[in-house]
């Protein structure tokens, strides 16, 4: 049921973007990493960088990354909450992706290692860390 449920949502996601771009808007979707500076920082579920904005200065910002992804049995995806099931284990930037893990219970209790690469979702607007579902 709960694949089902991300998959529609995945769906109306996508929707919603190709939507904002026929009428104009600029769809960002990931790769807050290029224009990030670290030392990078995940703290909890709480993501931070300082980040370039329009004028080329950069600032502080963070991002709680719960508010975003959630536990599908053992797996990190898009949703909200994950903190109530995973334990967060620390992130590693690898090439032009950017990892978050976590240990997740499955649910026959079993605890597992996850990950996902918040790369694809995160990024730099105007110095401010967002997600983006697209």
């Amino acid at each position: 049921m709960a694949s089902k449920k991300m998959a529609l949502l995945a769906v109306a996601a996508g929707l919603l973007c190709m939507s904002a771009l026929l009428n104009g808007a600029e769809a960002s979707c990931g790769g807050f990493t290029a224009s990030c500076q670290g030392p990078f920082s995940v703290t909890g579920s709480i993501l931070s960088a300082d980040c370039a904005n329009d004028a080329g200065n950069f600032a502080f910002s963070s991002l709680d990354l719960n508010s975003f992804l959630s536990n599908d049995n053992g797996n990190l995806v898009e949703g909200n909450d994950y903190i109530a099931t995973c334990t967060p284990e620390g992130f590693a930037p690898i090439g032009s992706s950017f990892f978050v893990y976590a240990n997740c219970a499955q649910e026959d209790g079993t605890v597992v290692s996850a990950s996902y690469d918040i790369n694809n979702n995160v990024s730099n607007d105007n110095g401010v860390l967002s997600w983006h579902s697209c």
